[in-house]
């Protein structure tokens, strides 16, 4: 394949990324940033207390 090939073919490549025939939006969360921000630092926590609380039953046995 030539220089020339490659190029054109990356190029094409490229434009399919900017105008894609998959509709991402209805992946995307319609919450504010501030309430998505807010519900991860709430799972964070969980995700500690469930660490926090399983490595105490590890060292109280």
């Amino acid at each position: 394949m030539t220089k020339l090939l490659r190029n054109v073919i990356k190029g094409a490549g490229s434009i399919m990324d900017i105008a894609p025939r998959t509709d991402y939006r209805r992946f995307v969360s319609k919450e504010s940033p501030s309430k998505r921000i807010a519900r991860y630092w709430k799972e964070t926590g969980r995700y500690i207390k469930h660490s926090m609380d399983a490595h105490e039953e590890k060292t109280t046995r």
